[in-house]
């Protein structure tokens, strides 16, 4: 039945690939067709081959299933109003979601390899299908560099696990990987958590995330941030620690590190966008973040060797996966929605968005309190269980490792706040207040509303009733050390129910002692001056305190120039410019750039060389191959 299956999702992916008007209904088909094999998969718990071992079925396999089912299912919905159907969509689209699930069921590393490349190729093409504009090649192709560097770190950790244990299968690995010497284990752990790393766009490589997502069609950017990234997620969980077991205890110490500064760095540069898709682009690589640190205690519950600690950390990081994919790709789709109703996305632009689309503004504001972890909303939930794995491990330490799980749960902590003010300025400068410049109003389509809405539905169900699925997660749990473990008690010690009817409560009691039904629209008082739009607050001023606090890591700059006949004593105009320096492009990748432009001058010589010189080159490669065989 999950063979049929399958093959019953590729059939329908390809069938929209062959006829353009099937498109928009194939990939819906598809989109579920993953969905229930996903739900199939971690109901019937354990593991199993299929098709003479070409595909591996895992329980962590089917969670990840189920993401990427409920995220391609809501895009392919909105799809059905979204204006953008191109021939490049119609094509790709079903490719790149078969790839994302052959990586995820992929039985044996040259199956896993081949889906992976595929899901690079289709996806850059789908990044780059408004190629006519400009820098999205640019994005595109630095977003295809790093994904081949990605490759290369993944074969090379793949090809070190294979000649260790003379086998490609994962099945072989999931039973042998954990007897591998310590320090082979060391040299898998670097190479896979590099390639799976910078897939996921971690810091420092996240530097193709803010340019890929922004400049693809919506459905895409919800795709590519609420799943693709999050695969690479699943890779080191599924080879780095299920696999390998127990290994050195500084790499867990790693992971915790890198997620938390990816946490913090991902939502200090979100606060300084002004384009809606780059902030939510930041805010996807925050969130890897704090999935990581998720991961990281469950890293360190198996070197401790606690069951609980691993199932606390395990479901922490798996149910912020899901969360993450559910109100990302609901802000993605919201923040398309705001384009094609308006033609911009600048925040700076835009102003009151909440009278002309409510569905989209409240669908996007269910959003925001989702990913800024406030109850009675999933993310919530997810978070808590992060926070408490953090504590957990601060408070069954000695002194130096309780000081380093305290910091890491602070920087959550600041990670948290600081998100909360990031969107409470992208909702109000968009949704609220009045537009700041003229732009036309397009209306939009109720398929592109609606998958909106679900999802802020789907949010709120699973924040206040997330212990069925959490009860779920303990059949990916029977497949890790954690074993079978006391859901009830160890997870929600905060009772959701409670907290969401306290806040029903407190909600109507300040509605009724504060009479909103009375309110009154009076004309504004400013200052004796006649009110406009530019005197609202812009996405700059609302940040300012926040980009001088920070002003080590943003390098924030300015410049004023007066203008006018008398300029420096009466200027009739002050034209104003600032900005933040980019640390990691300006300091490392332009350099790393120059660099290798430098060695590739150098190489055209070699090029451009006689035949006999390519033969001398072609005797010495030949030459050090047999020396390396021998």
């Amino acid at each position: 039945m999950t063979f049929g299956l399958i093959t019953a999702v590729f059939l329908a992916a390809l069938a929209g690939m062959m006829n353009r008007k099937l498109s928009n209904t194939s990939t819906l088909i598809s989109s579920l067709g993953i969905l229930i094999l996903g739900g199939l998969v971690l109901l019937r718990g354990g593991s199993a081959t299929v098709a003479h071992g070409i595909f591996y079925l895992s329980t962590l396999g089917g969670w990840f299933l189920i993401v990427l089912g409920v995220v391609a299912t809501m895009s392919s919905w909105y799809r059905w109003g979204y204006p953008d159907h191109s021939r490049t969509t119609s094509i790709w689209l079903p490719i790149f979601l078969l790839s994302m699930m052959t990586v995820i069921v992929a039985g044996n590393s040259w199956v896993f390899l081949t889906a992976w490349e595929t899901m690079t190729i289709s996806s850059f093409f789908l990044v780059t299908t408004h190629h006519e504009k400009p820098g999205v090649l640019q994005s595109g192709y630095i977003y295809l560099v790093m994904s081949q560097l990605s490759a290369m770190f993944i074969l090379a950790g793949f090809m070190a696990i294979g000649s260790q244990l003379h086998s490609f299968d994962f099945a072989i690995w999931a039973a042998h990987a954990s007897t591998m010497p310590d320090s082979y284990k060391n040299l898998v752990f670097l190479l896979l958590g590099l390639g799976f790393g910078i897939k996921s766009g971690i810091v420092p490589f996240h530097i193709w995330l803010p340019r890929a997502h922004p400049v693809a069609p919506a459905p895409i950017s919800a795709l590519m941030s609420g799943a693709m990234i999050k695969l690479g997620i699943f890779g080191i969980m599924q080879f780095l620690l299920i696999d390998l077991g127990q290994s050195d205890r500084f790499w867990p110490l790693v992971v915790l590190a890198v997620g938390a500064v990816s946490a913090l760095l991902g939502v200090l540069y979100a606060l300084m966008e002004h384009d809606l898709k780059r902030l939510l682009a930041y805010h996807s690589i925050e969130n890897i973040g704090i999935i990581l640190l998720g991961v990281g205690v469950m890293g360190v519950g198996i070197d401790w060797q606690q069951p609980a600690l691993t199932f606390l950390g395990l479901a922490a990081s798996l149910f912020h996966t899901l969360n993450h994919a559910i109100f990302k790709s609901q802000l993605f789709l919201a923040a398309g929605a705001v384009e094609k109703h308006t033609g911009t996305l600048d925040a700076d632009h835009l102003g009151g968005l909440i009278r002309t689309m409510p569905g989209i503004a409240i669908g996007f504001l269910a959003g925001s309190m989702a990913i800024t972890a406030l109850p009675p909303f999933n993310g919530f939930v997810s978070e808590w269980l992060t926070f408490r794995g953090l504590l957990t491990v601060a408070s069954h330490s000695v002194f130096l490792m309780g000081i380093y799980g305290l910091g890491l749960a602070m920087a959550l902590g600041l990670t948290g706040a600081l998100a909360g003010v990031c969107f409470i300025k992208a909702f109000g400068t968009i949704f609220l207040g009045e537009p700041r410049k003229a732009v036309g109003h397009t209306t939009i389509p109720a398929s592109m509303t609606w998958p909106v809405l679900s999802l802020g539905l789907l949010s709120l169900v699973l924040g206040i009733f997330p212990q069925p699925l959490l009860n779920l997660l303990g059949h990916v749990g029977l497949q890790t050390q954690a074993g079978h473990t006391d859901l009830g008690n160890l997870l929600v010690s905060v009772k959701t129910l409670t907290v969401a009817a306290l806040l029903l409560a407190g909600t109507a009691i300040f509605a009724v002692f504060s009479r909103v039904w009375q309110i009154k629209t009076v004309p504004r008082w400013s200052c004796g001056r006649v009110p406009d739009a530019s005197m609202q607050f812009t996405s700059a001023s609302f940040t300012k305190a926040i980009r001088t606090t920070f002003a080590f890591i943003y390098r924030p700059h300015r410049k004023l120039e007066r203008l006018g006949q008398h300029a420096p004593d009466f200027a009739d105009r002050l034209l104003y410019q600032g900005g933040t320096v980019p640390v990691w492009e300006r300091h490392v990748y332009k350099p790393m750039y120059r660099w290798i432009w430098r060695v590739s001058h150098l190489s055209t010589r070699m090029q451009a060389g006689p035949i006999r010189l390519y033969l001398a080159y072609l005797l010495g490669t030949v030459g050090l191959m047999i020396a390396i065989i021998h």
